[in-house]
């Protein structure tokens, strides 16, 4: 994936609110494991990784059935990662939309 492409997907998800900066590290959750499989890629296209991927919580959708938050936990890539760490400051938020479920 382009580095272009892959910024511009990343700010999607700092504003969708499944991706926020924490330190020097992004913090990335969904509940789909073929975004957590794209967060990757467009992180590898920029020259940072994804560090630990675990489980941390369940999001109800519906009677009976529920979905696992998977939270990535991933180095901030530099130089490139500067700019974005000022879009999520600008743009997104302190938590991420799963939060309160995962905590």
């Amino acid at each position: 994936m382009p580095a272009s492409s892959a910024e511009k997907q990343l700010r999607t998800w700092i504003r969708s609110q499944h991706l926020i900066c924490q330190g020097t590290d992004f913090i990335f959750e969904t509940v789909d494991q073929a975004q957590l499989e794209r967060f990757e890629s467009c992180l590898g296209s920029m020259g940072g990784r994804v560090r630990e991927v675990k489980a941390v919580g369940n999001w109800p959708m519906g009677p009976n059935r529920s979905f696992k938050i998977l939270r990535a936990i991933a180095s901030v890539p530099r130089p490139g990662g500067e700019e974005l760490v000022q879009y999520w400051a600008s743009r997104g938020a302190n938590k991420t939309r799963y939060s309160e479920i995962s905590s």
